[in-house]
């Protein structure tokens, strides 16, 4: 291993570190280190930096005194915002245009540039509209002026044909196409026909593309497409003072010479002449600006390109300009068809037949709503008319007339006719009479009739049936008309009251305090129940049922609630009792007189004994 020696401890010149030890010493340990491994750095100490010396400042500052200067006023420019953003100012037109070659610039811009136009219309609408006013002004006064003249010659040509033959027959195609009425009078009146349409290149004035009708007559067209380049330029030169360079101010759009009529419609690279003859309707600019507007949008970049040769739009925009040669030929004075005739006849005739369908119905319903007031029990309040049906309305007694039986008389679709009617309790004698009869229920012997006074009844009936009648009477509201029952002959049955009577007469005496008869009544209680049944037989034959209430007494001694109880729990026990005996126990009723109906009043034990006893009282029911 060879030791390499730092060059100022082998030098022989005796320079600085033969006098510094330790800087001798340093280099015998940086080789030492070096043999034991090559890869070891070992910095060595730095000598002391030596004091500056005040000349060689001095002379510094006199040689680079320039150069200190600009560098001064260059940090004073980077320090002053203001300083700084003219010198960036100065030189970013110049930068910008070396940048525009590069699409990354406006890739990068584009986003700022759209959040700072729409944060300025945010705040400040008024200046884009200041911006755009200029272009779109005129645009829009232009759309505005066409369309209000297409609608005042379509109003004119209305009103001159509303009333006629023909305006007739226009309004029939009108409904029949869905059309308005005054496009299809246009569209027959206005007689016109597109002869020729040219395609002229804005900035070199040469003819793109031409399309001429079958039969029309023109000179070159390409003369022509020159003349009307000259004449465009003519007059934005002579008369648009706002033209710059004449290709960016206004032109002619219409051009009239006797019978022929020119229409241009101006595009950024082209326009669109028409030559018409006669008066075209105001659709057909609309269709011109269509077309142009289809042909800028599919040849754009050849259009901005264009150099002269014409190749490119000779068939295909020939195709875009054919749709556009409208025509409209005069109508042939001819007799009308009798169909013309036919067809208002009819719609005429249907006219009338609805009214005198409505009439008639109208009629029907008023013969139908003065049928329904002479019903007795019905009140009609109202009769209208809507939704397509007619609704009745009023009130009406159940017992009265159904209003839907009237229909047919009156000729009337009972669909057509809707009824509300509120019920009500009717006075009139028609209405009472029937009242009577449903609720009475008259045997066959009974006649119920209405006469001057009220209603009569004639001829017999059983008196459970007349005091029923006499009841019901009784219970009319005032101003019911009278019933009158006098006329009413009473005829009872032998049997029935020969069996009421008997059962009437039977007496059940109870020993002093006892709830129960004694053993000796049980064959009277047997009669009782057999009569009992005879009679329930009878009264059902005859029409009617009995019911028996069955009647506990006691006598005056002691106190009477202690008699009362006593009295119902005597009745309670002849009903158990009779029951038991196959009595139906719906036909029995019970009721405790106790002291207050004695047979016999007094105090000796003999009429004691006569009021303590159970008897029974026969009734009558439907």
């Amino acid at each position: 291993m060879t030791a390499r020696l730092p060059l100022a401890a082998t030098s022989g010149t005796g320079g600085a570190d033969e006098e510094n030890p330790s800087r001798r010493l340093a280099g015998l340990l940086l080789e030492l280190a070096r043999c034991v491994n090559p890869d070891v750095v070992v910095p060595l100490p730095q000598p002391p930096r030596p004091e500056a010396d005040r000349r060689l400042e001095a002379l510094r500052d006199v040689l680079l005194e320039r150069e200190q200067v600009a560098l001064a006023r260059l940090q004073r420019k980077f320090d002053d915002p203001r300083e700084f953003a003219d010198a960036v100012g100065a030189v970013l037109p110049a930068a910008f245009e070396l940048a525009a070659q590069d699409e990354r610039l406006g890739q990068v811009i584009a986003p700022t540039v759209e959040k700072a136009t729409q944060a300025s219309i945010r705040k400040n609408p008024d200046t884009m509209v200041d911006i755009l006013y200029p272009v779109m002004g005129p645009a829009i006064r232009k759309a505005i002026a066409e369309t209000l003249e297409g609608k005042l010659q379509s109003l004119n040509q209305a009103l001159k044909h509303s009333l006629s033959w023909r305006g007739l027959k226009w309004r029939l195609e009108a409904w029949r196409s869905g059309s308005p009425f005054a496009e299809v009078v246009l569209r027959h009146t206005a007689v016109f026909r597109v002869e020729h349409l040219f395609l002229v290149h804005r900035k070199t004035g040469l003819l793109l593309a031409h399309e001429a009708a079958d039969d029309a007559t023109s000179r070159d067209p390409q003369l022509v497409s020159a003349m009307l380049s000259a004449i465009q330029d003519f007059v934005r030169d002579s008369f648009d003072e706002s033209a710059e360079g004449g290709a960016k101010g206004r032109s002619i759009d219409s051009l009239r010479l006797g019978d022929l009529l020119l229409w241009c419609e101006e595009g950024p690279s082209a326009f669109l002449a028409a030559v018409i003859h006669g008066n075209p309707p105001p659709a057909l600019r609309v269709a011109l600006g269509e077309t142009l507007g289809a042909i800028h949008e599919d040849w754009r970049t050849a259009l901005d390109e264009f150099q002269g040769d014409t190749a490119p739009f000779e068939e295909t925009a020939q195709q875009r300009l054919r749709p556009t040669l409208w025509s409209q030929a005069a109508e042939s004075k001819r007799r009308l068809s009798p169909l013309l005739w036919a067809v208002p006849l009819v719609l005429l005739l249907l006219l009338a037949g609805w009214i005198a369908q409505r009439l008639i119905e109208g009629q029907r319903v008023d013969d139908y709503v003065e049928a329904l007031r002479e019903q007795p029990g019905i009140v009609v309040m109202g009769a209208d008319r809507h939704d397509g049906k007619w609704w009745v309305s009023g009130l009406r007694d159940p017992l009265a007339a159904q209003p839907e039986t009237l229909l047919d008389p009156a000729k009337l679709d009972p669909a057509r006719i809707v009824g509300r009617w509120e019920p009500y309790q009717a006075l009139h004698p028609a209405i009472v009479l029937k009242r009577l009869q449903a609720t009475l229920n008259p045997p066959p012997t009974v006649r119920l009739s209405e006469d001057a006074n009220g209603i009569r009844a004639d001829g017999s009936a059983p008196q459970h049936w007349v005091d029923k009648a006499r009841a019901f009477a009784n219970s009319l509201p005032a101003g019911a008309p009278r019933v009158d029952l006098s006329a009413l002959k009473d005829v009872q049955d032998p049997d029935y009251i020969r069996l009421r009577d008997a059962l009437q007469a039977h007496v059940i005496p109870f020993e002093n305090n006892a709830p129960r008869p004694t053993a000796e009544q049980g064959l009277e209680l047997d009669t009782v129940a057999e009569e009992l049944r005879e009679l329930v037989r009878v009264a059902r034959g005859l029409g009617f049922s009995v019911r028996v209430t069955i009647v506990g007494h006691a006598d005056a001694t002691g106190k009477d609630t202690a008699n009362l109880a006593l009295s119902l729990g005597r009745a309670e026990v002849v009903r158990s009792m009779l029951r038991a005996r196959g009595i139906d126990p719906a036909l029995l009723s019970v009721r405790g007189a106790g002291p207050l109906e004695p047979l016999r009043p007094g105090a000796s034990e003999e009429e004691l004994s006569m009021n303590r006893r159970v008897s029974f009282v026969v009734g009558t029911s439907d």
